[in-house]
C-alpha cells in the first residue's frame, strides 16, 4: 500500500485537489478524511463530486481525532486495518488544516516496510494567503511547507506571474528541495498525476521542522447542526462580519443552512467567501479560528451554543467507520 498525504492550511483547496487527483491519476484509492468537529462536509463533497466510474471509492472519515497528535495511535491502527482489511494499492490521507505535517509523517514512519510505502507528501497552498498565514500561524504553516515533497499553488489563476514567482522564492527558503507547481495543477500532464502516486521520498527518515506534539494552542471550532438565517442577505452580512474580525479571527468557515425559503452553501477561506445554492438536506456549519465569539455566532445563526462546545478545542477523540458509495 502506498500512502499519499495531501496537506495544506484551512481552506487551501485540498479536497478539490484530491478530486482532480482521482480523476487524472486513474487510481482508485481509499481516502481518509481527518474531519474536525462533527463536520463531514469535505467527505460529503467528495462523495457528490467524484468522477463517473469512481463512485465505488471508499472514504474513511476520521472524526474528531487529530491524526498528528491526540489520536495518533488510533490513526496508525486505522492505517494498519485498512492495509490488512481492504488491501488497497493506495491510501490518500487528507489531514485537518491545523495538523502538523511533520508529526503525521513521524507517526507513519514505524509502518514503513516492504509492503507499505510513503509517497512524497503534497501540500496545497493559496499564494495570496502566504503572507498572512505566515504572520498569523508561522510555526504551523512553516511545518507544513518544510515537510512537503511537492507544493501546489491553488486559487492562483488570476494572480500576477511575478507575484507567484515571489511567493515561490519565499517557499523555497523554507523548503529548498520541494517541487513547486505555480501554474494551475489541472494543466499538468497525466504523467505528472500518475507520478504523484509512484514516487517515494529518497530519504524516508528525514523530517523537517517541529515534529513534537501538536497542542492546537489557540485554535478552536464551533460545529452546529441547527442553524438558520432569515434571508440570503443576512448570511452575506454575517460572512462580511466574519471577515472583519467582529466574531473572532475566523480562519475557515463552511456549511449548509436554510436562508429563508432556500438552502444555501457557504465557504469562507483566504479572507474571501462564496455562497451557492444547495440541495435540500441536513443543516451543518463549522467555524474554525482563534478567539471565536461562539455565543455571538450562535445568536446570529438563531441557535444555542451546544454544551459540548463550551470547552471544545481541536483536541479530537472519535473515529467514524468508513463507507463505500
Amino acid at each position: 500500500m502506498k500512502i499519499l498525504i495531501v496537506s495544506g492550511f484551512l481552506g487551501a483547496g485540498k479536497t478539490t485537489f484530491i478530486k482532480e487527483l482521482v480523476r487524472r491519476s486513474g487510481t482508485r484509492p481509499v481516502i481518509m478524511e481527518n474531519e474536525y468537529g462533527q463536520n463531514d462536509l469535505d467527505a460529503e463533497e467528495l462523495k457528490q463530486n467524484l468522477p463517473n466510474g469512481k463512485k465505488e471509492i471508499k472514504i474513511l472519515e476520521f472524526m474528531e481525532g487529530c491524526v498528528c497528535c491526540t489520536m495518533k495511535d488510533s490513526f496508525v491502527n486505522s492505517v494498519m486495518t485498512i492495509n490488512c482489511g481492504l488491501e488497497p494499492e493506495y491510501l490518500v490521507v487528507e489531514p485537518t488544516g491545523v495538523g502538523r505535517l511533520g508529526s503525521i509523517l513521524n507517526n507513519l514512519r514505524p509502518l514503513i516496510n516492504d509492503k507499505i510505502s510513503l509517497l512524497k507528501p503534497v501540500v496545497v497552498m493559496a499564494p495570496q494567503s502566504f503572507a498572512s498565514n505566515m504572520a498569523d500561524y508561522p510555526s504551523l504553516y512553516s511545518d507544513q511547507l518544510a515537510n512537503a515533497g511537492i507544493v501546489v499553488f491553488s486559487k492562483a489563476e488570476q494572480e500576477d506571474p511575478a507575484f507567484l514567482e515571489e511567493v515561490k522564492t519565499q517557499v523555497r527558503e523554507i523548503n529548498p528541495n520541494a517541487e513547486i507547481i505555480t501554474g494551475h495543477y489541472s494543466n499538468e500532464p497525466d504523467d505528472w498525476w500518475r507520478n504523484l502516486m509512484d514516487i517515494c521520498p529518497e530519504n524516508t527518515a528525514e523530517i523537517s521542522g517541529s515534529t513534537g506534539i501538536f497542542t492546537s494552542e489557540t485554535f478552536s471550532q464551533l460545529s452546529l447542526t441547527k442553524a438558520r438565517v432569515n434571508s440570503p442577505s443576512e448570511l452575506v452580512v454575517l460572512l462580511e462580519d466574519c471577515l472583519r474580525g467582529e466574531l473572532g479571527r475566523i480562519a475557515r468557515a463552511k456549511g449548509v443552512l436554510p436562508a429563508g425559503d432556500e438552502m444555501l452553501r457557504f465557504d469562507l477561506a483566504d479572507r474571501q467567501y462564496a455562497i451557492t445554492g444547495a440541495p435540500e438536506g441536513k443543516t451543518q456549519v463549522v467555524f474554525i479560528g482563534t478567539d471565536l465569539n461562539q455565543e455571538a455566532l450562535c445568536r446570529r445563526l438563531n441557535t444555542f451554543l451546544p454544551y459540548t462546545q463550551h470547552t471544545k478545542t481541536l483536541e479530537h477523540k472519535a473515529l467514524r467507520s468508513y463507507t463505500s458509495f
